[in-house]
């Protein structure tokens, strides 16, 4: 039997995440009681104005179809790759701020996070020499 950090014998884990459960259940409950009912209650009859895509109030011109540019994704995945080591770039910090007293931390988070930075750098040189960081 798992107790809490309390020390409190009479609640267990389980009785303490069982609101947690109640309100999952719940919420999932009313999501689906909300589907079904606009499913049974709703009407439909469909008209050619309803069955066009809506964008903003603008009428649309073209088709859907249009043909995007590879090299879109590729910068757009890179800026998320780029993006993301700001956000381990953080954590790093607070995590060596927060365990500043244990003896050696911040050597061998220092040094790690040097490794990870050579790698995201060799990375970008890499892509750099190949030209996919280039718009035209």
């Amino acid at each position: 039997m798992l107790l809490l950090a309390s020390g409190n014998a009479s609640a267990t884990l389980a009785e303490a995440y069982l609101p947690v459960l109640v309100m999952v259940v719940i919420a999932l409950g009313f999501g689906a009681f909300n589907l079904v009912a606009s499913w049974f209650i709703g009407k439909r009859r469909p008209t050619d104005v309803k069955l066009e895509p809506y964008e903003c109030g603008v009428p649309t011109v073209g088709t859907a179809r249009v043909q995007v540019f590879v090299r879109f994704y590729l910068v757009a995945l890179l800026f998320l790759l780029f993006d993301m080591e700001l956000v381990y770039l953080l954590a790093w910090a607070i995590a060596v701020r927060a365990n500043a007293d244990l003896p050696g931390f911040f050597a061998y988070s220092t040094v790690v996070m040097a490794a990870y930075m050579v790698i995201l750098l060799v990375g970008l040189l890499y892509e750099w020499k190949k030209g996919a960081l280039t718009w035209t």
